[in-house]
């Protein structure tokens, strides 16, 4: 990732440096997403608890023109997200929230008409509280989780452009069972719509 991360910075410094730097294009919006999330069942928790909702956020981030069609992408979002999920294991009842507020991503994009399809890989970050009925105990703990992103923008104007992503994130095993301190996987999906403005 450090090296996906480091090509891009050397990108952009060439297009500062020369020429190229008209095929710098900056750009930012807003959009709305629905995710969902998912635990890998274990032997505490048998069941999957998946837990979803909306996802309100804004973007930002920097297009490199390769070409006329290859285009390299970096870009930081923020979400409001907010993903309740919870199972009742006998008498026992464990809630889950999910907050996953920053993201930043590497894309490279395919450019046809007004129309350019993307696929990239980002960084994650997630916080998740848990409250666990059988201790009267609220966990929460932090976790990092690797993206693999899917998408496409449509221009409707010169500046003006609206997109759709699909991101799928896996955060591993996460320590946040009160008590049992059981491992659950956790991975999240989330699918998005925006619009967007180069500047």
């Amino acid at each position: 990732m450090k090296k996906i991360l480091a090509a891009v910075v050397a990108c952009v410094c060439a297009g500062v440096g020369g020429p190229a730097l008209a095929q710098l294009a900056p750009y930012a919006g807003v959009d709305l997403g629905y995710g969902h999330v998912e635990y890998a069942p274990n032997a505490v928790l048998p069941n999957d608890a998946g837990g979803q909702g909306f996802a309100p956020g804004i973007f930002g981030g920097i297009e490199y023109g390769m070409g006329p069609r290859l285009t390299l992408n970096g870009e930081l979002d923020w979400a409001m997200t907010n993903f309740k999920g919870g199972q009742r294991v006998g008498g026992r009842v464990v809630d889950h929230e999910i907050h996953m507020p920053i993201n930043m991503k590497v894309s490279m994009g395919y450019r046809f008409r007004q129309t350019t399809l993307s696929a990239g890989v980002g960084i994650g970050r997630a916080s998740i509280e848990t409250t666990d009925s059988l201790t009267a105990a609220t966990v929460k703990e932090s976790a990092n989780g690797t993206s693999l992103l899917l998408g496409f923008r449509r221009d409707l104007a010169q500046r003006l452009f609206v997109r759709g992503e699909y991101a799928r994130t896996n955060y591993g095993s996460v320590n946040f069972i009160t008590g049992n301190a059981a491992q659950i996987a956790v991975s999240a999906e989330v699918f998005r719509v925006g619009l967007g403005r180069r500047f």
